[in-house]
């Protein structure tokens, strides 16, 4: 097997990155919570192998990825012969956010990339096939594979403008990884192009699309009879969605609330930190209150609804897992996160048939970008800027109307992902 001299580099490198990342909690959270969840880790893979012996094992990064791999794995699932199923995940989120909702006969973190970790893994559970999600890959787990004759594929994958695989230093190693690949499915003809002509791979890539547009359509449809799109439909009007906000999202909108409430009188806005923890939202309740703006909490509202007489303007989520929900009874949205990291799901309120804004930070989705190209999606910059074009649209219910559903028709243009992903893995089961 060739292998390029960053990746030998690398091989040769990583177990002490490997104990350095795990020297490194005390500066960050979330990775001591990651160093505390693989206390005894390879013990506990080690005493699961009985239950994966032979089978599929996925990896996903986080939340949005198990997502991504969870249609997959219910086809899978649904063979005359199902596999068994292992799911690794490397961040705490998507670890908890999994054991919520399980779908394999075995869940746990990754082990942190070690070449004996990866090696031993691979010999103790014998997979048939090995799954990346979206873009997450680690080279000694690749290469474990790859010198075992297991088959390795990416599923959902994606491949961005600003990537830093496509750095001029990163870019010899990742192409060495994914030539070791058996076959890349990836969300967009752009992705294709960047791994084949701008990353260079030469192994096989397939536009095979988005998995997690099953998984919108069937939550947005599950959410259609709920008694909290039900209750914010009662306030009549039209409904502006906050959602998923960050701290840099709400100082996009605060300023300009009360304007925007002013010149579109039935208006009513539905705010939904993406953290609704209390001190924020309490921080939020009197930013509101500075602004004049009367507002009220969801869990006030579902407990005593008063209907189109409701004084308040702005309804302030406390509680998750509701989004999806709201988003049903919404007309327009926004969607936070866009000016940190990158976007959050932009899918889920454009197939409830809402334009979408977002802030400049979109990268990491390509639907936005595809929002915006269609006419349907929108970068905001400054709070002027979403003041002019929340009013705008709200104020011109044709365009409004139209607009949604070209937005919806985004999403429901990317069916069949699932299949055609299932249709890449098959010959490898």
């Amino acid at each position: 097997m060739s292998r390029g001299p960053l990746l030998r580099l690398y091989r040769g490198l990583s177990p002490l990155l490997s104990r350095a990342t795990g020297l490194a909690g005390p500066l960050s959270p979330k990775l001591a919570r990651g160093i505390a969840g693989r206390r005894g880790l390879m013990d506990r893979l080690t005493a699961g192998a009985d239950r994966v012996l032979g089978g599929v094992w996925f990896h996903v990064t986080s939340v949005g990825e198990y997502e991504q791999a969870r249609p997959i794995i219910a086809a899978l699932k649904e063979r005359a012969e199902p596999p068994p199923v292992a799911v690794t995940h490397f961040s705490p989120s998507g670890y908890d956010y999994a054991l919520k909702r399980p779908c394999a006969d075995l869940h746990d973190y990754l082990p942190f990339d070690h070449p004996k970790d990866m090696d031993r893994l691979m010999d103790l559970w014998e997979p048939r096939l090995l799954v990346f999600v979206k873009f997450d890959c680690w080279p000694n787990q690749v290469v474990a594979a790859a010198e075992r004759k297991v088959p390795v594929v990416l599923a959902a994958g994606s491949l961005q403008p600003q990537s830093a695989r496509l750095k001029p230093l990163a870019r010899p190693l990742f192409r060495d990884v994914f030539d070791l690949f058996s076959h890349l499915g990836v969300c967009t003809p752009e992705d294709q192009r960047r791994f084949v002509e701008e990353l260079g791979v030469t192994c096989p890539v397939s536009v095979t699309g988005d998995t997690r547009v099953e998984q919108v359509i069937l939550r947005y449809e599950a959410a259609r009879a709920g008694a909290t799109a039900e209750r914010l439909r009662e306030l009549g009007g039209r409904l502006l969605i906050l959602g998923s906000t960050w701290p840099p999202d709400e100082e996009l909108w605060l300023p300009i609330l009360a304007r925007l409430l002013a010149d579109v009188p039935e208006l009513r806005v539905v705010l939904t930190p993406h953290e609704p923890a209390a001190d924020r939202l309490t921080s939020l309740e009197r930013a509101l209150d500075t602004e004049k703006v009367p507002h009220r909490r969801l869990s006030s509202l579902m407990a005593e609804p008063r209907g189109a007489d409701d004084p308040a303007r702005v309804v302030l989520t406390d509680s998750i897992g509701v989004l999806a929900e709201i988003y049903r009874a919404g007309h327009l949205t926004y969607v936070g996160g866009s000016f940190t990291t990158g976007v959050h799901n932009t899918m889920e309120p454009a197939v409830a048939s809402m334009p979408v804004l977002f802030g400049p930070v979109i990268h990491n989705a390509e639907e936005a970008g595809l929002l915006v190209r269609r006419g349907a999606g929108f970068v905001l910059e400054r709070p002027e800027d979403a003041l002019a074009t929340a009013r705008g649209l709200l104020q011109d219910t044709v365009r409004l109307q139209t607009l949604g559903q070209t937005a919806r028709q985004v999403v429901l243009d990317q069916r069949g992902a699932t299949e055609r992903s299932m249709a890449m893995i098959e010959p490898y089961l």
